[in-house]
Parts: structure tokens; sequence; C-alpha cells
């Protein structure tokens, strides 16, 4: 094979292949440490790749041919937001805690369709949704948890635009008719602005750690209020 066929067949088709297999090598490496970073770190690494991108591409757009110092100033531009985001990723560069790495994962989670649904319109009464989903509202809650599920698990639904609202689950102090919170307290889920959707899993409990029955409220307006049971076997 000649050097004339080879700089006129062969790479003008090896070297496209090589650039796009490039580009698809760094733009997945990117996604993925944007994924599992904490939200700082993401977009403090999605600021630097921005900014060695258009280094890169200017730089390279304005020479016809590089000399070895701007090759290697291209390659410094466009390995850094790896670098940067590798180190972010190890916990090498301070100011990420274990607790917080992989929250920008949370939302790809699919809410599961079994999940027990629980939700408000107002700010006096919680609701569940009926066949026709409109939500009445009601002081009892009988819980079919999600089959598939093994911890704790629900959606809270707030259909009241523009006020916050959550679920906290308490011991029951009193009785069905006359319900009352208790002193240990099992779940306080995330604060929530409607309209929006929070799906609530714990890391600790499954349904079969809460009493027979039990007293949920929201923090918020605790006089959204009612006593909880869950349902098994036939009953569900």
């Amino acid at each position: 094979m000649n050097d004339d066929f080879r700089s006129r067949v062969i790479m003008p088709i090896l070297l496209p292949i090589a650039v796009l297999a490039a580009i698809a090598g760094f733009v997945g490496a990117v996604a993925a440490i944007l994924l599992f970073n904490t939200k700082s770190g993401a977009l403090m690494l999605a600021a630097v790749a921005a900014a060695g991108i258009l280094f890169t591409v200017s730089l390279a757009s304005s020479q016809d041919k590089l000399d070895p110092a701007r090759r290697g100033v291209v390659v410094f531009a466009a390995a850094l937001p790896l670098v940067v985001g590798a180190l972010l990723s190890a916990g090498v560069i301070p100011g990420i805690d274990d607790d917080d790495r992989m929250i920008n994962v949370e939302p790809l989670f699919v809410i599961p369709e079994a999940a027990p649904v629980i939700g408000s319109v107002n700010s006096q009464d919680f609701c569940l949704y009926d066949d026709a989903d409109e939500c009445q509202t009601t002081d009892s809650w009988e819980v079919v948890p999600d089959p598939e599920e093994e911890m704790l698990s629900f959606v809270y639904q707030n259909d009241e635009a523009g006020v916050p609202h959550n679920v906290v689950i308490t011991t029951l102090d009193g009785d069905r008719d006359d319900p009352a919170r208790g002193d240990e307290e099992f779940v306080n889920s995330e604060i929530i602005t409607g309209i929006a959707t929070d799906y609530y899993v714990s890391e600790e409990l499954t349904w079969d750690d809460l009493p027979e029955d039990w007293y949920f409220y929201c923090a918020i307006h605790p006089n959204m209020n009612g006593w909880g049971t869950v349902l098994e076997g036939e009953e569900a």
C-alpha cells in the first residue's frame, strides 16, 4: 500500500471516524461524570467543560497547522474537564460529602405504578384519588404496599398550587375515632410546593415496621391529619 493511496483513500475515511469516536467518548465521559456527581460539582464541571471546548475550537480554527506547543495546549484544554470531574467524583477535591454524591441521579428513578398514593387539594384535609383520578378528602389512609418495593414508600401528590405540604407519620395516640399524634416518628417526607409530586422511599423502614394503626399529618398544616393502617392479604 503506497503513501499516495493511504493519503487519498484511507485517511479521508479513517480520520472522520476517529474524530467522531473521540467526540462520542468525550461526551459520554462528561455525561457520566455529571450524573455521578454533586450538583455543585456538576455545575463546576459544566462550566470548565464549556470553557475548554470553546477555547479548543477557537484555537484550532485559527491555526492552519498546530505546532507541538499549541497541540499540547489543545490536549490540555480537552482533558481538563475530565480530570476535574474525576477528582471531584473521587473526592480528591474537598467539599463533596459522601452522602450527597450521586444526588443528580435521583430524577432518573421511575416511580412504581403500584406505590401507595396520597394527595392534597387544599390546606384542610388530605385526599385519596378515586378511579376518575379525583382526590376525595379523607381522614383515614388504608395503605396497600407495593409488592415490588421492599422498603416503606409512597407517592405524595401536592395539587394545591403555590402551597407547601408534606407527610409525617408517627405513632397513634388515641384511637381511630379521636386520633392524635404520638411521640415516635417514622416518616417525615420532603416539603414540596404544589403543584408537584414527591416519591418517598425509606432507607430503613418497611410497612411492617409500623404499628397496626398510626397517625399522619402535614408538618406545615397540622390540621391536615388522620389515621392510617396497612392492608395485607385478603384485606387488600
